[in-house]
């Protein structure tokens, strides 16, 4: 998010809304919830969705019977769980962010932490399409090699990850 961008409190709004929801629901029944006007604002609050679903926290259902226009219907995930904000993470994901292209053990001398943490954490960083292989190089000990990693959209990676 840019600095200059003003904060409206807008995604808070529709977050505590979509939690209180019990039953699948529609961004028109949410924006008359919240009481958003027609027009912009209702379409600033329908543009928003796919960063919801794009993150998991919110799933398309279906669509809505009994409208003349067909809306999907959504509802939201409760099992969606937000990356850790640790001190240890923000170290972790600091590191990967100022390196460029990197390896595990690169990462493991910047910021520490053990091992199998690491990997831990790059294999759900590679999961959800953070960051991607882009080569291998020898290891330090001489036997072996190890992947080079890079992030492919460092914005998505500073806003969803370092969050």
């Amino acid at each position: 998010m840019s600095s200059t961008t003003p904060k409206t409190g807008r995604t808070a709004r529709m977050r505590a809304w979509m939690i209180a929801q019990a039953k699948p629901w529609t961004v028109t029944e949410m924006c008359d919830a919240l009481g958003i006007p027609p027009g912009k604002e209702r379409e600033r609050m329908r543009n928003g969705m796919p960063e919801f679903i794009a993150r998991a926290e919110v799933v398309r259902v279906g669509y809505a019977k009994k409208q003349i226009r067909r809306q999907i219907v959504y509802a939201y995930n409760r099992a969606y769980r937000r990356i850790q904000k640790g001190t240890r993470n923000q170290k972790i994901y600091k590191a990967m962010y100022v390196s460029g292209t990197w390896a595990v053990t690169d990462i493991h001398r910047l910021a520490g932490g053990e091992r199998s943490y690491l990997d831990k954490l790059l294999t759900r960083l590679r999961r959800d399409g953070f960051v991607r292989p882009v080569g291998r190089r020898g290891c330090a000990h001489g036997a072996g090699a190890e992947t080079i990693y890079h992030i492919p959209d460092r914005d998505r990676f500073r806003r969803e990850v370092m969050g």
